[in-house]
């Protein structure tokens, strides 16, 4: 009986969870034009002042990924935002965001998807051309 309760409560977690993400009100310039994705990537870096990687990290993995040409430029246009910076963190806490790094990906009218799986982000554009 315990081992029901746990999981009914894990299950109505997940779907308040999921819920959750079209409540959030996303700021104007976190979001993408009609009809397109833009995909956020927080994270956090102390060091970025020697030069981020991340962009390189983004357009060498969607290179290693079999997906459509215009999927790996949504992913390669992914804005990068270190939240050690001022700016970064407060978009991260409009939002939100509370671990890093986390993959946001918006509509022009809310967060369709918040990970801290690459791979999700690829499912989720393979899914939803």
């Amino acid at each position: 009986m315990k081992f029901k309760s746990i999981i009914t409560g894990f299950v109505l977690a997940m779907v308040i969870g999921c819920s959750e993400l079209s409540k959030i009100a996303v700021p104007e310039d976190l979001l993408a034009g009609e009809d397109e994705l833009r995909i956020h990537y927080f994270y956090e870096d102390a060091n970025a002042a020697n030069g981020p990687n991340e962009q390189t990290h983004v357009a060498w993995w969607s290179e290693e990924v079999h997906m459509s040409d215009a999927d790996r430029e949504v992913l390669q246009a992914t804005m990068l935002h270190n939240v050690r910076d001022e700016t970064g963190r407060q978009r991260a806490d409009a939002i939100g965001l509370t671990s890093f790094p986390t993959v946001v990906l918006v509509n022009d009218k809310e967060i369709v998807l918040k990970t801290d799986d690459l791979n999700d982000v690829i499912d989720f554009l393979k899914k939803n051309k």
